[in-house]
Parts: structure tokens; sequence; C-alpha cells
């Protein structure tokens, strides 16, 4: 293979790098939009797959280009090589965004009383209702009048 060929690669997987961490960052996301079914559950769905997807679309481009390499060790190690630069970043910007999520989070819960943050609990001002408050419904108290 010659140089222009490598140089075309490197430059490839940097930029498929580069792109899957801002892709796995995702600075628009919030944990809501991962959120599946009653808050309550706090179930999640943060597609962990999204991390291995442009690594895996650059493997198939080296595939239909193989060709270019020598041998297939070589094309095993180069596609081997750049699916873990690439998936790398995107675990990297993945872990990124959650410890982001972490702060925020952290941020909120001290900005907002926790028992009215999550609607769960008893509220910050508590009211009571006590019965002894209300009028008695005994006939002593009432002034029935002559009939």
């Amino acid at each position: 293979m010659n140089i222009l060929t490598w140089v075309i690669l490197v430059v490839a997987v940097l930029l498929s790098s580069a792109f899957n961490y801002i892709l796995n960052r995702a600075p628009g996301a919030d944990p809501e939009d991962f959120q599946v079914g009653p808050p309550q559950l706090g179930i999640t769905c943060d597609c962990s797959l999204n991390v291995i997807i442009i690594g895996a679309i650059m493997v198939l481009a080296l595939s239909s280009v193989s060709d270019l390499f020598a041998t297939r060790l070589e094309l095993y190690s180069v596609g081997i090589i750049s699916f873990g630069a690439i998936t790398a970043a995107g675990l990297i910007g993945r872990r990124r965004r959650h410890k982001e999520w972490a702060e925020l989070r952290r941020t909120i819960e001290r900005a907002v009383p926790a028992s009215s943050f999550y609607g769960l609990g008893r509220a910050p001002i508590d009211i009571a209702f006590e019965d002894d408050d209300e009028v008695d419904d005994d006939d002593d108290d009432f002034d029935y009048g002559e009939f």
C-alpha cells in the first residue's frame, strides 16, 4: 500500500473517531429522553450499541476496499485498530455525557428539595389536617328551636 492510501486511511479513522465522540456525547440529549415508562420505575434505555455503529461502518468500508491491502493480516490489523480507536472515542464521549448528567442531577438536587424534586415523599411544607379543628356533628350543639 502506498503512502497516500495510509494518509487517507489515518484521516478517515481520525474523522470517524471525532464524529463518534461528538455523536455519543450528544450535547442536546437529556436523561429524560432515554426514560422508559413512568419516572418512578427508573428504567432507562440508553442504547450502548451507539458506540460501535460508526466503527462497524468503517470496517465495512475497509472490507469494500480490501484489494488495497497486501495481505489479509494487514487488512485484519487495520480493521481491528480502526474499530478499536473509533469505539474508544465513542465510549469516552458517552462517559463524559453521563458525567455531565450526574453533575446536573446533583446541582438540581441541591437547588430543589429532594422531597419535591421527584414527586415522592411528603411536601417540603407539611400541612396537618386534624379532625379536632372541624365542627362536631353532635346533636347537643345544634339548637332545633321550638316546634
